[in-house]
């Protein structure tokens, strides 16, 4: 078990001894190497720095002369002052940092020049000669002076010079030495390194590459035949560990094959058995099943296999299910009875609700579409029946209701004689609940008007003011009977909307009626008109309230027909939001509402520009 261990063990240990070897080897080169550089560094740099500081010095020095010839006699004296002191500094420097053959020559040659330099020069800055003579001083006496300290110092900065050039080429030969040594050793590390390698690679190759084409087989899905196994090392326990491993993932795969062919065939069976139809197509609206509810509406699966389901399913509606569900990911899903569609069932026509889903893999591309189609025909006739039951029992109660409210009034007004206190506090509560009843029962003959399609709406040209002020002038005396003020505010430059003017402000009364209803005695209801917030042409009217709010359970319900948030002031069947919803949808609008406990609600009206309300009502009218 240890042999190709100890093989490729030992095979490291030769090739980290030789590397360390060249490593050692390298390092006491590079650092005899940088031991000659800071040599170089030591014994001639500072000598040219020196010699170079001389230059510049006897540079400002000369200039400080051609200044006096310019008349900036005070400016001269401050300069040659400063680099006289800079110049023997530097002198100094180079002085005490002898290093070749001849510098102490020209250094003392220098300080000596230097000192007759330096007294020319301080009595002609200080004003010695004329200034008619001045210059001709100069030129003779003072300019040869500075040029000869000049090349002084140019040779004491070359002699330096050029022995940090000679040390630098012994430094580049030591540099090239420790390159080929270096070199030299890595190379025979590398014969070794690989000479090793190759007997180890002669010795493992062979079953290592028995094992990768044993792994692509696998791979490709082939678990037999097992692997022959030779040895007792490392490789050979990993050849009988493929073994092993193809035996279990042979038994994984028979597993998952039976487990999945089961579940193929319980979800056949079960779509199979479903009652209502169901419709499956892949990602190119092509049909892929039809259960027998299916085949009953569609025709026999077998020939509808492949098909586009728009060929397959004959109705619009469906057809465009699928197109949103598989191009747009989007669910498709009927609110009520009436979002459906109707279809012929053995000769009787049926009524389906219709729901559409996309159907997603794990990284959510489209794999495809389901279309299910409930079977709602019963309660389609229920809800018929509903209605009717309604429509005829609210408009048998409108002649009772209307007889005995006036009769009432009649009484109030004292038509039948004069009335005690008590018998007035009683005819009010009746007058109070027949008017409730009074409002029921139009509500509800409303709504099966609405659903039966007999009050569409009847479109003009209706202006957003005109329509705000009509809502707030019917619920005036409502608001004021209960300490409410209400505050308008129309957007300046809105456009005329195309409305049926009664039902587009009954619709605003509701919302009104609903929010003087919930805000507090000396409260403030707010209506305001602006254009609408979603970039399509049309117009917003919101109306808030400073009630207690909506809960956030029942948010999501309350245009909900009979629907009443428990613990809310009373005052209705619950069908005033039902209706404006079904005014504004009816109009190509919407309602919407927000809320938040403790800090009221606000719904927002919305009715399309006239291009789209236009639309609407001719989609209505026919």
């Amino acid at each position: 078990m240890r042999n190709l261990r100890v093989q490729l063990l030992a095979g490291h240990l030769l090739a980290l001894a030789v590397m360390l070897a060249a490593m050692v080897g390298s390092v006491y080169s590079f650092f005899h190497l940088g031991r000659s550089i800071d040599r170089i560094m030591e014994d001639n740099y500072r000598s040219v720095t020196a010699a170079q500081a001389m230059k510049d010095a006897l540079e400002r020095l000369d200039n400080s002369a051609t200044l006096v010839l310019a008349g900036e006699t005070g400016k001269a004296g401050s300069q040659c002052a400063t680099y006289l002191a800079r110049f023997e500094a530097a002198h100094r420097d180079e002085a005490n940092n002898i290093t070749e053959a001849g510098e102490q020559e020209l250094s003392d040659s220098i300080g000596a020049q230097f000192v007759a330099y330096r007294s020319e020069l301080e009595r002609f800055v200080g004003g010695g000669p004329s200034p008619a003579g001045a210059r001709r001083h100069y030129v003779q006496v003072l300019e040869p002076a500075f040029e000869r300290l000049k090349q002084q110092a140019n040779r004491v900065l070359v002699l330096n010079q050029n022995a940090i050039v000679r040390a630098n080429r012994q430094a580049k030969a030591e540099a090239r030495n420790a390159s080929w040594t270096a070199v030299a050793t890595t190379c025979a590390a590398l014969f070794l390194a690989m000479l090793g390698a190759v007997v180890m690679v002669r010795r493992a190759l062979g079953p290592l590459r028995a094992l990768a084409a044993r792994a692509d087989e696998i791979g490709g899905g082939r678990l037999d035949p097992a692997l022959e196994v030779r040895g007792s090392d490392e490789i050979a326990s990993l050849s009988r560990a493929f073994n092993r491993m193809a035996e279990r993932l042979q038994a994984a795969k028979a597993a998952d094959q039976r487990r999945l062919h089961r579940a193929e065939l319980m979800s056949v069976q079960a779509l199979q058995c479903l009652y209502d139809p169901v419709v499956v197509t892949d990602a190119e609206s092509r049909v892929v099943h039809l259960n027998r509810a299916a085949e009953a509406l569609f025709g026999p699966e077998p020939g509808a296999l492949g098909a586009q389901a728009s060929a397959v399913v004959r109705d619009e509606r469906i057809a465009a299910a699928v197109e949103r569900a598989v191009s747009d990911g989007r669910t498709t899903a009927a609110d009520d009875y009436a979002g459906g569609v109707v279809l012929r069932d053995g000769g009787r026509q049926r009524a389906y609700r219709l729901r559409s889903t996309p159907i997603l893999d794990d990284d959510g591309a489209t794999l495809g579409a389901v279309v299910a189609l409930e079977d709602v025909t019963f309660l389609r006739d229920v809800d018929r029946l509903k209605t009717e039951f309604i429509s005829v029992a609210s408009h048998e109660l409108r002649t009772p209701v209307t007889s005995l409210l006036l009769s009432v009034q009649l009484m109030q007004e004292g038509a039948v004689g004069p009335l005690s206190g008590d018998q007035l506090e009683v005819v009010a509560a009746q007058r109070e609940d027949l008017e409730r009843l009074d409002r029921l029962t139009r509500d509800l003959l409303d709504t099966a008007r609405m659903d039966s399609g007999r009050m569409a709406p009847r479109l003009a040209m209706v202006p957003v003011a005109a329509l705000v002020s009509d809502a707030a002038e019917a619920v005036a005396a409502q608001a004021q009977a209960r300490g409410v003020s209400i505050d308008v505010s129309v957007e300046p430059g809105l456009c005329d909307v195309q409305a049926d003017r009664s039902q587009a402000a009954r619709a605003l009364v509701n919302l009104l009626s609903n929010a003087i209803r919930y805000t507090p005695e000396h409260g403030a209801v707010t209506v305001s008109a602006r254009a609408s917030q979603s970039g399509a042409a049309g117009v917003e009217i919101i109306v808030t309230d400073a009630g207690p709010g909506i809960p956030p359970d029942y948010l999501p319900r309350i245009f909900d027909r009979f629907v009443q948030v428990p613990g809310a002031a009373r005052g209705g069947a619950g069908l005033g939001l039902a209706i404006a919803r079904t005014i504004a949808r009816a109009h190509g609008g919407d309602i919407r509402a927000v809320s938040r406990l403790g800090n009221g609600s606000a719904f927002t009206l919305t009715l399309p520009g006239t291009q789209s309300a236009t639309q609407s009502g001719a989609a209505g009218g026919a």
